[in-house]
């Protein structure tokens, strides 16, 4: 007998090519065609008299008799078949438009031909087109009916329009989930019942809600039977969410941490500033959840500068001085080893021992045993380095606290690998502009937020323009003769690309003898060896380079106060988050700095000028991050994929900002009140929760943001 869980297959007519056309729009069982919603809805309840239908100008409905058809050429390959349809008022032709190759005498239009006989009735639904002399309407789709007092299945209502693959036609979806939803409605397991009613959200069971979503009465109709699912879809996780927190808060963490001004003290004494409110309060927030009994999880938000690193070495001084050791973990050898010079810099004399662990540290057997050693018998307190961190060899006597720095940069199935170095670990992770997941997670509060939004005294904000390439070179050069540095970046490494990109290899050899010349002019990128990378950030931090010309990979780990010019080539080809962060590299000292963007004038698109606006007009990073969920969307939370839109079917995280936190109340009254859902009354919610959120390791991604 066919459950939800039954394979498509077992449904009659779809065989297995049929099942793996559809598994590309990811129907794989009875449920997902149950759940594969409209992406539009056309309003067919209006059926235009046909004398009507030319006034139109647009798409619109008619409804006739079938006279005769015409078959012709257009042009080479192109055929077109035009069909009369008759009505009481007048005649109209439409068309249909096919492909054939010229000496081919298959019929392109037979089964058109089929169903078009003349006598028959024919509802079409399509485009009206006048040209000169030649009128008619571009059939979108149309139902045959035998006789005028037919009634028509999708026509004469609000009609759904499902996304399609070339092999599989809106017609045989819609048979489809007509079908499915006959045999299996009311399989679908429902939670309304716990419920409260809603002023602003129209409560119906799941069954009712699926039924509307597919045949609405009307838009309106179909808007809040989407709502309704929604809601029971936000209720289910925000569920799953409180079970995850009740089941770590069962589970104490075992270190707990000692106040003690030692260590702390010598840290300010070596600082060359004050910490800002922002930053004390930061440290504040973190000292308290690392003191709770239960384990941290909490996000630093701040941008490029405003001195996160600090925040996070005082934490890490914290688990110092209680006995325990911290790992910090970065995407880039150039950060890691960034953040290692600065520490040594500012530990200088306090007698914390630091390591770098990088694939170049680990490659020598002699220094990797050393590390390997030190990290086993807490001679190490201090790990800092890339991924090479989180590889099953490496091992800590005592770790307690990680800090995870530019987070954006990793995916999750990594950091899920660095939490499981120890039993609930007090878990940090830092950002200039959250990822689209980050900030999900923070609107349904399962990641404590911390935000640093004062700059170091004399700062100033980067100014943003978008400019032509001349005008950027020559602002560039009036910068550089000032005494500043500049950075250029583009997209490529090299120029053997079919999107006709430039390129740093070749533009830096153009550049150098023509625009600049009379400047020092230097290459970075990710193909240099590890050793000749240093090198010129050396002879760039000593003002040896007056222009670095670079990849994205300076997005972080560079820290030159002396650049103040950023050209961004090809700005359209980078994400939002991306540019901000490249946006950092400058602005790091008391002078004014200034990007640069410039863009190919003829590769316009929509998403482009969106993000491009936004990175010139706005500079705070949290604000970027919004706009990129609304952008790009908001992760699949518990999932490994950190963006693109969530696989709810009915909600959207974005626009229904109202469902969630309603569900997130409804979902902690029951938790609360049933916090192991043993209840009779939540026996399918239970079931939903472990259906849903048991794949694998997923509940292992719950709090891993």
């Amino acid at each position: 007998m066919l459950n939800l869980e039954s394979r498509l297959q077992c449904l009659k007519g779809v065989g297995h090519k049929r099942a793996q056309a559809f598994a590309k729009l990811g129907i794989k069982t009875i449920e997902d065609v149950l759940t594969f919603f409209p992406s539009q809805y056309q309003d067919r309840t209006k059926i235009i008299p046909i004398k009507n239908a030319y006034k139109e100008q647009q798409s619109c409905c008619i409804f006739g008799k079938v006279g005769k058809v015409y078959e012709r050429i257009f042009t080479n390959g192109l055929y077109i078949l035009d069909v009369e349809i008759f009505d009481s008022t007048s005649m109209a032709y439409i068309r249909f438009f096919r492909k054939r190759k010229i000496y081919s005498s298959f019929d392109i239009f037979a089964s058109i031909k089929r169903v078009f006989k003349t006598g028959v009735f024919a509802y079409v639904y399509g485009e009206v087109k006048i040209r000169y002399n030649d009128n008619f309407i571009l059939v979108n789709d149309y139902e045959i009916v035998e006789k005028e007092s037919d009634i028509p299945l999708f026509f004469n209502k609000i009609v759904p329009i499902y996304p399609t693959t070339r092999k599989i036609s809106q017609a045989y979806i819609r048979a489809c989930i007509n079908s499915v939803l006959r045999s299996h409605l009311h399989d679908y397991p429902d939670v309304s019942g716990l419920l409260p009613t809603c002023n602003y959200i129209l409560k119906m069971s799941a069954s009712t809600a699926l039924k509307k979503i597919h045949y609405p009465d009307s838009l309106k109709d179909a808007e809040s039977a989407r709502r309704a699912f929604a809601l029971q879809e936000f209720f289910v996780m925000e569920a799953a969410f409180y079970l995850s927190q009740n089941n770590l808060k069962k589970s104490r963490k075992k270190q707990k941490y000692l106040l003690k001004p030692n260590l702390l003290e010598r840290l300010e004494q070596n600082l060359k500033f004050k910490f800002t409110s922002d930053q004390q309060r930061a440290i504040r927030d973190i000292f308290t959840d690392m003191q709770s009994e239960y384990p941290m999880n909490r996000i630093l938000i701040g941008d490029v500068g405003c001195g996160k690193t600090v925040v996070a070495l005082s934490a890490t001084l914290l688990a110092i001085e209680s006995g325990y050791q911290a790992m910090i973990i970065v995407p880039t050898e150039i950060l890691a080893e960034q953040h290692y010079c600065t520490m040594l810099s500012l530990l200088s004399g306090i007698g914390v021992k630091i390591a770098l662990l990088t694939s170049s540290s680990l490659r020598k057997i002699d220094q990797r045993k050393m590390i390997l050693a030190g990290l086993e018998s807490n001679d190490i307190q201090v790990a800092i380095g890339t991924h090479a961190l989180i590889e099953d060899r490496i091992k800590f006597a005592s770790l307690s606290l990680i800090v995870i720095d530019e987070q954006h940069r990793f995916g999750v199935m990594q950091k899920s690998a660095a939490l499981k170095k120890v039993s609930y670990p007090d878990i940090l992770v830092m950002s200039a502009t959250p990822i689209p997941r980050a900030l999900s997670m923070i609107i349904h509060g399962e990641i404590d937020v911390t935000t640093i939004k004062q700059l170091p005294p004399g700062r100033l904000p980067v100014i943003t323009h978008v400019l032509d390439e001349r005008n950027a070179y020559q602002k560039t050069i009036e910068e550089l003769k000032n005494g500043s540095q500049a950075y250029i970046v583009y997209p490529l490494i090299d120029g053997y690309d079919k999107l006709d990109l430039k390129s740093v290899v070749r533009e830096s050899k153009i550049l150098s003898q023509t625009w600049f010349r009379n400047f020092r002019v230097e290459l970075f990128h990710g193909r240099l060896e590890s050793s000749e990378k240093n090198k010129v950030l050396i002879k760039f931090k000593s003002k040896e380079i007056d222009v670095l010309i670079s990849t994205a990979i300076i997005e972080v780990g560079i820290d030159i106060p002396n650049a103040t010019v950023m050209i961004i080539q090809h700005a359209e080809r980078f994400g939002l988050s991306q540019l901000h962060q490249l946006r950092g590299r400058i602005g790091r000292s008391d002078k004014q700095s200034y990007l640069y963007l410039v863009r190919k004038s003829e590769a316009k698109s929509g998403s482009a000028d969106e993000r491009i606006k936004i990175i010139e007009s706005i500079n705070d990073g949290f604000k970027i991050a919004e706009a990129d969920l609304k952008m790009r969307g908001p992760g699949v939370l518990m999932s490994t994929i950190q963006h693109g839109f969530s696989k709810f079917k009915a909600g959207d995280i974005v626009k229904d900002l109202d469902i969630i936190k309603y569900a997130k109340n409804c979902a902690k009254e029951v938790i609360d009140d049933d916090p192991t859902l043993s209840k009779e009354k939540n026996f399918i919610l239970k079931k939903l929760i472990s259906k849903r959120f048991s794949y694998g390791d997923e509940r292992d991604f719950i709090n891993v943001c």
